[in-house]
């Protein structure tokens, strides 16, 4: 977990993009190391536990420690985003963040992307693969 939270701390900031630069002063500052290592861990940790590789803030929220700088959590949600690490499906769900205001408003959810990793075939190519599939080797 420790590469995959060194990447996402070791990309450029954006260009124009406020929102972006702010993120990474963020997760840059080495004050937060602790903090952004320990968001990357439970994200990842997470998604690994689900077959597609897939997570929301609904289902790591809880599980952050509480020590955690809030706003180091969306600034490396943001950064992960920047990384390929978490890549959004296009399908949302509705957040369960009451006590954050944000109840029942949209939250993507996202598929983790370990580099390295072989990506998750989509399910329309899932019958091109295996014995009775056209790459049969």
């Amino acid at each position: 977990m420790g590469e995959i939270a060194r990447r996402v701390i070791s990309l450029p900031p954006a260009g124009g993009d406020p929102v972006a630069s702010v993120a990474a002063l963020l997760v840059l500052d080495p004050r937060n190391t602790d903090h952004v290592e320990a968001v990357t861990t439970v994200i990842v940790c997470d998604a690994l536990g689900d077959p597609w590789r897939e997570t929301t803030a609904n289902r790591w929220r809880a599980l952050l420690p509480t020590w955690i700088r809030p706003q180091v959590i969306g600034a490396t949600v943001q950064r992960m985003s920047a990384a390929g690490v978490l890549v959004h499906t296009g399908r949302w769900v509705r957040s369960t963040d009451t006590a954050g205001g944000n109840g029942g408003k949209p939250q993507p959810v996202y598929r983790v992307s370990i580099p390295g990793e072989d990506p998750l075939l989509p399910f329309a190519r899932l019958g091109d693969v295996g014995p009775d599939g056209p790459d049969r080797t």
